[in-house]
């Protein structure tokens, strides 16, 4: 088995593991099982164990045991590569403007399912305080976690363990089960959108963080909204504003709302085109650098040969330039381990030999996850229906 069958395989078991015992918690919640759990203690310790034990331990350190690979060499497979203070700046940005086409996009296809019947659910009752503390904990609980370790799960486990597969299949899949994986029609479709485009600035980047901030943005701003619905804040006025225009004037409405997503589109392609730039000059500058210092490196270990050798030749900026040019591959990618650009578990990927073929017990595993959240998501939709 190539070094490659065998990270798609590791990459699929740990996360049809993810799978399973995620899909048997919330189903036992379901059916009252875990009723013991049904308050605000019990909903966060919950959420810990989810987020934390599953979500991220299993992603990190049963991948890392399975594939034989120190958890260090994962963190860096995964992508957990620094970004610039622009890069930052520049995706939470981003994450702005992927909320807002979250909610409109979101208000169509809810459109779309209420017209095929589907009965929303409450929300789960209505709350009588909601003090400061509270949005605290519940931007740590629903954005800081899930930006965390989901994003662990889904951009580093699985996006990367698929890459075998194709950069494209490896962003459609890993963006379907992340979407599934929240075992809940009315957020399939917006998680789904998300993860596409988070897996995609993942590998553009090279990098995890921007996707863990996008997703953190996302989530963050959706807390805080209900935080200032509660209060009467007016921060989400303008969005109660459109619903309302939507469903008094449709047609005016609906060109607006049309209008506003393109211009949103546009918005979001210009901020990503930024972000790329940013992240390339950064890499470009990270090499530079490292080239310089081992240019001047070598060039000084060489003088020093000489001059232990008894050898009076001046080593000149031409003989360098002429080894580095020869050698620039293998330097490049000496380099690129030393700054951090590619880990172990990355070249051993790439210095592998051995033919890479999707086997069908690997594809049972993939279809077995797929079938797992994708049944249950869809029960989700016949039970609204009901």
């Amino acid at each position: 088995m190539s070094f490659k069958n065998k990270l798609l395989r590791v990459t699929l078991i740990c996360y049809l593991l993810i799978v399973v015992v995620f899909a048997t918690i919330r189903m036992l919640s379901a059916f009252g099982i875990l009723s013991f759990l049904n308050n605000f203690v019990g909903d966060l310790v919950l959420n810990i164990i989810i987020q934390v034990g599953l979500l991220f331990l299993v992603s990190i350190f049963l991948f890392s045991g399975l594939i034989k690979s120190k958890p260090k060499n994962v963190f860096k497979y995964y992508g957990f590569k620094k970004i610039s203070f622009k890069q930052v700046i520049v995706t939470i940005l981003i994450g702005i403007v992927v909320y807002i086409l979250n909610v409109l996009i979101t208000t169509f296809f809810n459109a779309f399912l209420s017209a095929l019947g589907y009965q929303f659910s409450s929300g789960g009752g209505s709350m009588t305080s909601y003090p400061f503390w509270l949005l605290i904990v519940n931007i740590i609980i629903t954005a800081v976690l899930p930006g965390i370790c989901e994003e662990v799960a889904h951009r580093g486990l699985l996006l990367k363990g698929l890459l075998p597969l194709g950069a494209k299949k490896a962003i459609i899949y890993s963006a379907l089960l992340f979407g599934l994986l929240h075992l809940n029609i009315e957020q399939f479709f917006y998680a789904t959108m998300i993860g596409l485009l988070v897996g995609y600035v993942s590998l553009r980047c090279e990098s995890i963080i921007p996707a863990m901030i996008i997703h953190f943005m996302n989530n963050a701003i959706s807390v805080f909204m209900g935080f200032s619905s509660f209060h009467g804040l007016g921060l989400e006025k303008g969005f109660f504003i459109l619903q309302s225009w939507l469903l008094n004037s449709p047609i005016l409405g609906l060109a607006f709302m049309i209008l506003l997503i393109i211009t949103l589109f546009y918005l979001l392609i210009y901020l990503l085109k930024k972000l790329f730039k940013y992240s390339t000059f950064s890499r470009m500058n990270k090499m530079q650098r490292a080239m310089v210092e081992h240019y001047e490196r070598e060039k000084y270990l060489q003088e020093v040969k000489n001059i232990t050798n008894g050898i009076n030749i001046e080593i000149s900026d031409q003989m360098l330039q002429n080894m580095f040019i020869q050698n620039f591959d293998s330097i490049y990618q000496v380099l690129s381990r030393q700054i951090g650009w590619e880990s172990d578990i990355e070249n051993k990927c790439r210095n592998d030999e051995k033919d890479f073929i999707f086997d069908n017990i690997t594809k049972i595993i993939l279809f077995t996850a797929f079938a797992i959240v994708g049944v249950l998501t869809l029960f989700t939709f016949i039970w609204g229906i009901l």
